[in-house]
């Protein structure tokens, strides 16, 4: 093993892990909505028949919230946001490096900005105690996952442009 391969070695298990816990975070959300279909379905079929499960539409709100912004952090970490190509197409590997450092920065600071918001709401849900309506459950569990979508999407992004920041002269053909 060369002295590159064990200075790599580090970053490649840490590339590792960060693929396993993508992995396992998708395989989550995807049961977590199989049982969120599954939820719709009880409930449709309990009002046909004239039962109502009671709180079974908040759970089904407060799991798409949940999924939404858990589903953000992957999509930003995948780099598969929707993007319009116009420009990216057209120009070299460098300046697609910079456009990605801005996009990203200007991300950490729109995602920033909205968690540090949410954090106060949340500050604000909960010392009054406000619960939901059908099952009384405390409002900062759904608030909470704005905070965890927007903070982690924020951190996601800044290692994306330090990421890019240490890969551009690598671009530009300088060592």
């Amino acid at each position: 093993m060369t002295i590159e391969d064990k200075a790599a070695a580090p970053s490649d298990a840490g590339a590792g892990l960060a693929r396993i816990a993508l992995s396992a975070a998708r395989m989550l959300l995807g049961v977590v909505l199989i049982g969120l279909v599954l939820l719709n379905v009880v409930n449709a079929v309990g009002r046909a028949v004239g039962t109502v499960v009671i709180g079974v539409d908040e759970v089904l709100v407060f799991g798409m919230i949940w999924m939404v912004m858990i589903g953000m952090m992957l999509v930003t970490a995948d780099r598969s946001h929707i993007a319009l190509e116009i420009l990216t197409a057209r120009v070299g590997a460098r300046a697609r490096c910079i456009l990605s450092i801005v996009t990203h920065i200007v991300m950490v600071g729109a995602c920033g900005y909205a968690a540090v918001q949410s954090f106060a709401f949340i500050q604000r849900v909960t010392a009054t105690g406000q619960t939901s309506m059908a099952l009384g459950m405390p409002m900062l569990i759904p608030h909470s996952a704005l905070l965890v979508g927007f903070g982690g999407t924020a951190i996601i992004a800044a290692m994306i442009v330090v990421s890019d920041f240490r890969s551009l002269p690598q671009r530009d053909g300088r060592a």
